[in-house]
């Protein structure tokens, strides 16, 4: 073999599997991290990963980490990504699919609707048409869904027994289905009474949550900040949390060893200063919200990759799994990017509505309507229902006391 080939090859091998070692790295969160590294110095046995003393006193902060989850529970996004690892697809639906899979929230629905997502990611219609349905067939059965009653449909669909009386049902009675009011649905749909209580038993059998069962993004077990946010005169610092970030020391020296040590260093390092400038960038972007408890603005992944002129997928992979502590607290750096800030302030105003409401007679979604424009929040009616519903929020029927 002619030297400068094989040298060329050897170079292209080497920068190729740095790149791939710095991709995976980004992406991981400082427990993901330390597993996977703890797990390359088993495999090779040369490698010896050397973490420093913590700083995290985990007496002092327990609480603020720890959330309703048992050792058992599993994380979403790591379930759902090894399903399409077996799966033989394009790698643009690849990566679409990894977009979608880390914009779930905590009931496994998708956290905006498709076209802001797409718009979002700046993917192709058909192509990001072909990932949404490949998603609605993973399991948990149900995930991927923008709202409630898709969830419900996804399930009846992938059942094989969605029906158009079905799919009218949910999407017409679903209220009537929460109150029990078989009789409506009998007189409004004119199907006998038997046929309707068939129908209901068959949506109840279906899981409203299909995320329930696992964690999502923020809520793990125990979650070791990636950066600590302090604020000094109305101006943020942001430090990259170096406990969680060990050194990389070869016992014996060797030429293939040397290559995956340099190529495991330089990922942190490139992970570190990536996560650092992106985190700068979003919490100071999204400063008046800090500091003087205003409104999030609008942020978008594909404004923050123009901005630091960086890809947009590396920008999704310093955001994932991704945690800030500060004023005491520990959140999710993905909690500042927001997609429409119109939305965001009327989710807020609608929550300040409800909470000072008269709980013995609870406000429609009418009479919130009119509240908002009032504050001059232009809104369709429909439209507070479906913010209220992402809130968590029940009908006023169900908030009566």
């Amino acid at each position: 073999m002619d030297f400068k080939l094989g040298l060329d090859q050897s170079l292209k091998l080497n920068l190729s599997l740095e790149m791939k070692i710095s991709i995976e790295i980004l992406k991981m969160s400082l427990k993901e991290l330390k597993k996977y590294l703890e797990k390359e110095s088993v495999k090779n046995s040369n490698i010896e990963i050397i973490f420093p003393k913590s700083n995290f006193s985990k007496n002092e902060d327990y609480e603020n980490f720890i959330e309703n989850i048992g050792e058992e529970d599993e994380s979403l996004i790591s379930y759902l990504e090894e399903q399409i690892i077996y799966l033989e697809i394009k790698r643009e639906v690849r990566d679409i699919l990894e977009y979608l899979i880390n914009n779930l929230d905590e009931r496994g629905y998708l956290i905006s609707n498709l076209e802001e997502l797409r718009k979002n990611g700046g993917f192709k219609l058909n192509i990001f048409k072909d990932a949404i349905k490949i998603l609605h067939t993973l399991e948990p059965i149900g995930v991927g869904a923008t709202n409630l009653i898709e969830c419900l449909k996804i399930q009846l669909e992938n059942k094989g027994i969605l029906t158009d009386t079905l799919s009218n049902i949910l999407d017409k009675n679903l209220e009537d289905i929460a109150n029990a009011d078989l009789k409506k649905i009998s007189l409004e749909r004119d199907i006998p009474l038997a046929k309707v209580k068939e129908y209901i038993n068959t949506i109840k059998n279906l899981n409203p949550k299909p995320a329930r069962g696992f964690y999502v993004n923020k809520k793990t077990d125990y979650i070791i900040p990636d950066l600590f946010v302090e604020t000094n005169n109305e101006e943020l610092i942001v430090n990259l949390n170096e406990s969680g970030i060990p050194k990389i020391r070869l016992k014996n020296e060797n030429k293939k060893d040397q290559i995956l040590a340099l190529a495991l260093e330089r990922g942190l390092i490139k992970r570190q200063e990536t996560l650092l400038e992106v985190g700068r960038y979003v919490l100071n972007y999204q400063k008046e919200y800090i500091l003087f408890d205003k409104n999030l603005k609008t942020l978008k992944v594909k404004d923050i990759a123009y901005s630091l002129n960086l890809h947009e997928s590396t920008i999704s992979r310093a955001l994932k799994d991704k945690f800030i502590k500060i004023n005491g607290k520990i959140e999710s750096l993905k909690k500042y990017i927001v997609l429409d800030d119109k939305a965001e302030l009327i989710k807020r105003e609608i929550l300040k509505i409800i909470e000072t409401e008269d709980k013995n007679n609870p406000l429609s979604d009418e009479k919130i309507l009119i509240k908002l424009m009032e504050k001059n929040l232009l809104v369709q009616r429909r439209t507070v229902g479906k913010y209220r519903e992402e809130l968590g929020i029940l009908s006023s029927r169900k908030r009566k006391k």
